[in-house]
């Protein structure tokens, strides 16, 4: 067999000391190149798991934010709905106010309007019955021919208190 190998051209110290080269460079590359490869491969591997770990959360966190501002939407559109119909019943209500103060004030002018219609009423009744005084002595005085200054006032009082009782009764 040595012989054989020696035919194929092969020494066996050579091979011997090829054989420790490669386990010396084997063992250095092993030492300084592949094991930290080998553990920044795993450290790289971690951090994208990491991140896609955290993606997947942010996306969970990201649909209930959305769940949550859909309720909040809906809530603040419940509560807007509820302002409105509250201010619908509010302004209702200050208009039926409004309708009432202005027939209050309706009924109060009306009142004023007839008091002060029954004031000037009683004005014109007494200037009429002070003008119809004026007219009876006048006539009575013509009728006794007598100075006006002699009909007696209280003659002339009478009368005018008898045609305001007739007035009065008609």
């Amino acid at each position: 067999m040595s012989e054989l190998f020696h035919k194929l051209g092969v020494n066996w110290k050579l091979l011997f000391a090829q054989g420790v080269n490669f386990l010396i460079v084997f063992t250095v590359l092993r030492f300084t190149v592949y094991k930290p490869l080998i553990s920044l491969l795993g450290a790289r591997k971690e951090k994208i798991r990491k991140g896609i770990q955290d993606a997947e959360q942010a996306r969970k966190i990201m649909l209930e934010s959305e769940t949550v501002k859909a309720e909040k939407i809906a809530s603040a559109q419940k509560e807007g709905l509820q302002i409105i119909r509250a201010m619908e019943a509010r302004s209702k209500e200050v208009g039926e106010q409004l309708i009432a103060e202005a027939r209050k004030k309706e009924a109060d002018i009306l009142k004023s309007a007839e008091i002060r219609g029954g004031e000037e009423l009683e004005k014109e009744k007494n200037m009429f019955y002070k003008e119809a005084g004026e007219m009876v002595k006048m006539a009575i005085a013509r009728t006794v021919e007598i100075s006006p200054d002699r009909i007696d006032e209280k003659l002339i009082d009478q009368a005018v208190a008898g045609l305001s009782k007739k007035r009065i009764t008609h």
